[in-house]
């Protein structure tokens, strides 16, 4: 669903970066979020033995042993977590080329009321869960399996691809050798309007991007995302190119 920065998932996802949607995303993801959970839940099941070995027999060593693989998960997830949030900026510069002046600026611009986002849902759920997509005067930031920052005016084509097992959009930009596969997480029935939505947002906010997979130019037809990298050329070359009719 296409939305504004009044949506509640918005409204999270901002809160949990402090302000900032690029470092939510990337601090939201990653193993030591995982280990930490596990660990959660592993500690939960072994405490209250380790509590009933100390109190029928005060051995404090069985009572460690017991304990001491979940407080090693939680250790390392907390290391690993903190080591992604302290990097979270420098993971953007290598990403996208940009500096850190223009990711803050881009940071300014999602922060911003004109944001529009697009809501999804992960699959075996009944309602939205999380922002798919942020768009903004100058960049959209797609929230996938790993995130996906550009530049509106550096962005060649989209399409939407159900050609691999993991669901996804391919894009081609200027800043890309050839069309990339953008992975999100979805339910299948909620595939091609998750790809439509964001699509529409995309060439509301740049019409000239190409938003298909069939794209011609000088008469010949390409495909998006097996072609990329000769469309791309073409483009550079200064030809026209076109969506198929």
């Amino acid at each position: 669903m296409i939305a504004s920065t009044e949506h509640k998932l918005y409204q999270k996802t901002l809160k949990k970066g402090n302000g900032s949607i690029l470092k939510c995303i990337r601090i939201d993801k990653g193993g030591g979020k995982g280990l930490i959970a596990g660990a959660i839940v592993l500690l939960i099941f072994t405490v209250p033995i380790s509590i009933l070995c100390l109190v029928s027999d005060p051995d404090f060593v069985m009572a460690a042993v017991i304990s001491a693989p979940g407080l090693l998960l939680l250790v390392l997830g907390i290391v690993l977590k903190n080591k992604r949030t302290a990097s979270w900026i420098s993971y953007y510069q290598e990403q996208t080329g940009f500096s850190e002046g223009e990711l803050q600026q881009a940071d300014r611009e999602l922060a911003s009321p004109s944001t529009t986002i697009v809501t999804c849902r992960f699959p075996n759920t009944t309602k939205d869960t999380y922002v798919a997509g942020f768009f903004t005067d100058h960049y959209v930031v797609i929230n996938g399996v790993s995130p996906y920052v550009r530049r509106l005016e550096d962005i060649i084509a989209v399409a939407f691809s159900d050609s691999t097992d993991i669901w996804c959009m391919a894009f081609l930009t200027v800043q890309d050798k050839e069309a990339l596969a953008v992975n999100l997480v979805t339910e299948t029935s909620r595939k091609v309007t998750l790809a439509n939505e964001i699509m529409q947002e995309l060439s509301r906010r740049n019409p000239k991007i190409l938003c298909g997979q069939e794209i011609v130019c000088d008469g010949r037809q390409y495909i998006l995302e097996r072609d990329g990298a000769q469309l791309l050329r073409l483009y550079q070359e200064g030809r026209t190119l076109e969506l198929a009719r």
